[in-house]
């Protein structure tokens, strides 16, 4: 299933800084979520700098790379799978546009509903398209409406009212850092804190590779814009009080390893093995994870069947979750 992406943020709180080591340490541990393209962007003075290429983040962020992109103070990265256009280097992420308020780069994991329609109405009005990725059609949107408003984030709270579906964003301009996430919270994100700095993730297990102290999940319908080292919230965008948390973030997407909306994703495998055994017990002879997201639900209905041989493929998984200590609600 390729329905997933990740992406992963940086703002930090000096002036200039080495971001591009850890958003690639926390890219490659979201490389789960997307395997196809990778890319990174740094906002250097107001100047930003993007490399993004088809590959895995070990594969497109080479030494040489790495040692040409410049330092700064924001930056945003994303690995895709091609969930809306094809899995071409066009495509790969962050989106990077010059307009006539300045620089605008996005970073989305998520998938419009109605993208057909936004870009039939920009082509009409002369937008000329670069990708078939239903982002640069969140681009255009928030370029628009910027042009009709006295900051970015005022120009995304009007792009919102525009786009339908799920969509988690990184919106970086020439000095701000902006993380979105859609009315319903299809997709996850959370923030955490790195020796002062702020850092967004799609995933918590990001953050905890890089030893950043998880804050919280950004909530549905809210958005969090960085700006001049101080941090502001709105969450006038809940449409609804029901959350839409795509179950399948807990099923398959995430890395057992993380928190998701407050709930650890190994836990929730875990019971789904046990309500299995209660629901449709067997006496099972053998008993193994498919595919490997599957390994915490065969291992908890493993337990529940009398003499059955539990895979010796899954000896490390075991010796893995020895490793990490994981809280769950």
């Amino acid at each position: 299933m390729k329905e997933e992406c990740g992406i992963f943020g940086i703002y930090s709180m000096k002036n200039e800084e080495d971001l591009v080591f850890p958003l690639c340490v926390g890219l490659s541990s979201l490389q789960h979520r997307g395997e196809e393209s990778c890319g990174i962007a740094i906002n250097n003075g107001g100047m930003i700098t993007c490399h993004k290429d088809v590959g895995l983040v070990s594969d497109v962020f080479t030494n040489s790379v790495i040692r040409d992109l410049p330092k700064g103070k924001i930056g945003i990265g994303h690995v895709r799978y091609s969930t809306t256009g094809c899995p071409r280097k066009e495509n790969a992420q962050p989106i990077f546009s010059r307009y006539k308020k300045g620089n605008l780069c996005i970073a989305h994991n998520g998938n419009l509903t109605n993208t057909a329609e936004l870009r039939a109405e920009l082509e009409e009005n002369g937008a000329i398209f670069n990708s078939t990725s239903d982002t640069e059609v969140i681009a255009y949107i928030i370029a628009r409406e910027r042009l009709k408003t006295h900051s970015i984030e005022d120009a995304v709270f009007n792009a919102m009212k525009y786009i339908k579906g799920a969509y988690s964003l990184l919106v970086m301009s020439s000095q701000k850092l902006i993380a979105v996430r859609d009315p319903y919270g299809f997709r996850p994100l959370c923030m955490g804190k790195l020796e002062g700095d702020y850092v967004f993730s799609s995933e918590s297990c990001a953050l905890d590779i890089l030893g950043a102290e998880f804050e919280r999940d950004i909530e549905p319908g809210e958005v969090v814009t960085i700006y001049n080292n101080e941090i502001t919230s709105t969450k006038n965008f809940r449409t609804t009080e029901k959350d839409g948390l795509c179950i399948f973030e807990y099923v398959y997407f995430s890395r057992p390893d993380s928190i998701v909306d407050g709930y650890s994703v190994h836990k929730f495998r875990e019971e789904t093995g046990k309500y299995l055994s209660m629901q449709a017990p067997v006496e099972a002879d053998f008993v193994a994870g498919v595919p490997d997201s599957g390994l915490d639900a065969a291992l908890r209905l493993f337990k529940s069947v009398k003499n059955s041989v539990w895979n010796g493929f899954c000896k490390k998984q075991i010796y893995w979750k020895n490793v990490y200590s994981i809280d769950s609600k």
